[in-house]
């Protein structure tokens, strides 16, 4: 069964939980593949720098995994950011089985930038329920909260 798993939408917070406009340069993506099994937890993980890993038992590559990318604006101006939290509000679903993101990484400037940006990129994993019920032939997409804190 051919899957697709990609992040469908990226939601900023701040402190005081103030919206800021998001860019997706490039949409974090944990690829295409065929779920041989779902006998135990299985992971595909994507790392900031594009590297990926993923259990051979669980499933077959068709199209790689890809990091996320994000242009975050409306940030205050040459700011310090003290730390970024990514967590996952919406597993990845379609029909049937989800599968839940773990281990979410980031990178991140360590100032914004004079216009008040900075470039947040996002790796995880994506982890199979490992309850033996068949993944469908979907297109998966889930949720995921950023918030710099600064």
């Amino acid at each position: 069964m051919l899957m697709r798993l990609a992040l469908f939408f990226c939601f900023l917070m701040l402190p005081l939980q103030a919206e800021a406009g998001v860019t997706v340069v490039q949409a974090l993506s944990f690829g295409s593949w065929i779920s041989k099994n779902n006998d135990a937890q299985y992971d595909i993980t994507i790392n900031t720098n594009g590297s990926y890993t993923f259990d051979a038992a669980g499933f077959i590559e068709i199209a790689a995994p890809q990091e996320g990318i994000f242009d975050i604006d409306g940030l205050p101006s040459s700011t310090a950011i003290a730390s970024v939290t990514v967590t996952q509000t919406i597993p990845l679903s379609a029909s049937g089985e989800n599968f839940q993101m773990v281990s979410l990484q980031e990178s991140h400037p360590a100032t914004t930038t004079a216009g008040g940006t900075a470039e947040i990129t996002v790796g995880g994993t994506a982890r199979t329920s490992g309850n033996t019920n068949a993944y469908g032939d979907f297109t998966y997409n889930g949720q995921l909260e950023i918030q710099i804190n600064f």
